[in-house]
């Protein structure tokens, strides 16, 4: 079941053209406690409406979003954010809350300039029918 636009949903935006996006997305679907989270690339239509919907918000491609229903995280916020979604032995993750955004942001962006070098096979996980926004 796909939720509209409007609907105020945890949602994880991401570049569906950047393969490591796409692993991220696989790994959330394989470790996530139960199916509450919703994916929307941000090359979709989607994504653009519901941009126009909250117009209080700017994405970027090169930056991972996630909006929890009330606020919008980017970068390494979003990823943490994402943890309590995962299954129970990620807790560990919880760690990162304990470095300073600017340093957790810092090894964010530089993943991020090489993502697309690094990784090179960009996968659409089939799981995500019906877990996407409309």
């Amino acid at each position: 079941m796909a939720y509209e636009t409007s609907s105020d949903i945890p949602v994880l935006f991401y570049d569906g053209d950047c393969p490591l996006c796409n692993r991220v997305v696989r790994f959330i679907l394989d470790q996530e406690r139960a199916p509450a989270l919703y994916f929307s690339a941000q090359q979709q239509q989607t994504t653009l409406d519901w941009l126009a919907q909250h117009p209080e918000y700017a994405m970027n491609e090169d930056t991972v979003y996630y909006y929890n229903g009330s606020n919008l995280y980017a970068r390494s916020s979003a990823v943490l954010r994402l943890i309590p979604t995962l299954k129970w032995y990620w807790g560990f993750l919880y760690l990162g809350w304990l470095l300073p955004r600017w340093m957790r942001d810092a090894v964010y962006n530089v993943v991020a300039k090489r993502r697309k070098r690094i990784f090179k096979e960009c996968k659409v996980d089939p799981r995500l029918v019906g877990r996407t926004l409309i």
